[in-house]
């Protein structure tokens, strides 16, 4: 676009004017630049010098970051009606879409398979045996069930509140009696362990862990009995988290913050992302009850939220993480535990030029 610039300017983002060509040609727009640091991030995790376990963490950070991205940054651009904000938003998408394909293919082909090797299985629901699978549904009685708030999506009650970054299940019910057909509900407790451990059936010095929605998956109809369960599908949504204060208010600045905090439960949903195999009825459905366009919804190949990696990632298995390091002593400093401006004030009584005094000098 020569001679014409996207200027992501002040709090609001793009601001339509045109820049001289000189300046166009050359101009980053923050936002894509952001997203360049963000690239960054994510080449520690495709890096093969990084140990297998710092890679985990550096996708959970490239997912960390990119929530934060969506929250505060694109729901201001879309809040613009302009052709600029628009291109912009467009702009965002292709060049985060490549990225997401480069983290599921570090997750699935390098991470889940180099943590196989030294006794770490990650496991989805299928891929258990039947006696882990009854070790997992244990595990389900005794300490999800009660977590979990079952809910049925029809036109005779209001359609269940969904959380900024809550991980749901959603799937159609059929009553075989009647032949009643609804949608229904269940969000993935934020308040558990998002990777469960399993012990049946491993070989010496193996650990399985399992995912915490693939345990309530294989035990949903529990939740539902006499229903017919079909088109299960994994979503999470990001809604829009930026905070204005009103300038004009007379009250505290405490206040307002706190109200707006309150207030952001309940922002619009920015951006939808579902999970492998999601059904198309389910993701068109939820796209028109929130008004979003297609180009807000995303379709993960694999986990929909990869910062749950970070509970892997801090496994103790010190061979397959960052050697720790110890921060040394400068040898012009004194050994002095009571830190370096505590040793100045006492050299400045000693008669020292001040601060001031050595900027005057320089």
């Amino acid at each position: 676009m020569t001679g014409l610039g996207l200027a992501s300017i002040g709090d609001h983002g793009a601001l339509n004017i045109r820049l001289p060509e000189k300046l166009a040609d050359i101009w980053i727009d923050r936002d894509l630049s952001w997203l360049d640091f963000n690239q960054r991030v994510l080449a520690e995790a495709l890096d093969e010098r990084t140990p297998l376990l710092e890679r985990a963490k550096f996708l959970a950070i490239f997912t960390a970051n990119l929530d934060e991205f969506f929250m505060k940054r694109v729901s201001v651009l879309r809040q613009g009606s302009g052709e600029q904000q628009r291109a912009l938003l467009r702009q965002v998408r292709e060049k985060l879409l490549p990225m997401l394909c480069a983290q599921a293919d570090c997750y699935r082909k390098t991470v889940v398979p180099g943590l196989a090797k030294h006794g770490v299985l990650l496991r989805r629901w299928d891929e258990l045996t039947v006696h882990q699978q009854d070790e997992a549904s244990d595990y389900f009685d005794a300490c999800v069930s009660a977590a979990l708030t079952p809910l049925v999506i029809d036109p005779e009650h209001p359609f269940p509140f969904l959380s900024n970054l809550s991980t749901s299940l959603t799937f159609r019910l059929n009553d075989p009696e009647d032949g009643e057909s609804m949608f229904a509900r269940v969000k993935v407790p934020g308040v558990l362990k998002n990777w469960i451990p399993l012990s049946g059936e491993l070989d010496a010095g193996q650990t399985l862990f399992i995912p915490l929605y693939e345990v309530i998956r294989g035990n949903i109809h529990k939740l539902y009995e006499g229903m017919t369960i079909s088109g299960m599908t994994l979503l999470r949504i990001t809604r829009d988290a930026e905070v204005e204060l009103d300038d004009d208010s007379s009250a505290e600045v405490r206040d307002l913050v706190r109200e707006q905090i309150r207030q952001r439960r309940y922002e619009p949903i920015v951006r939808l992302e579902f999970g492998p195999g999601a059904d198309p009825l389910i993701k068109q459905t939820l796209r028109e009850r929130f008004q979003l366009l297609p180009s807000d919804v995303y379709d993960m190949t694999e986990e929909v939220d990869f910062t749950t990696l970070f509970e892997i990632a801090s496994l103790p298995i010190h061979e397959l993480r960052d050697r720790p390091w110890t921060p040394l002593q400068h040898p012009s400093l004194p050994e002095t535990s009571t830190g370096f401006f505590f040793c100045y004030s006492v050299r400045r009584r000693a008669g020292t030029p001040s601060l001031r005094q050595l900027r005057r000098k320089h």
